[in-house]
């Protein structure tokens, strides 16, 4: 019996993780000066994008550290 690996399955992108993306966006909208959420208040990914901007807040460089 032969095992057989499927590359393209191994090397297929990963679902996103809203949560994730979401706190990819806080940070981003710290660095461009951009306060509103586009999330509904009270939902986990508001909650997520809060995380995000805080983050960047207390980092020293933010700008630098987005890329």
């Amino acid at each position: 019996m032969s095992l057989r690996l499927d590359l393209l399955v191994l090397l297929a992108t990963a679902p996103a993780d809203p949560a994730w993306e979401a706190e990819k966006a806080g940070w981003r909208c710290f660095v461009m000066g951009n306060t509103n959420s586009a999330y509904r208040r009270g939902s986990r990914l508001h909650a997520a994008w809060q995380r995000g901007f805080d983050a960047a807040a207390r980092s020293p460089d933010p700008e630098r550290l987005m890329h």
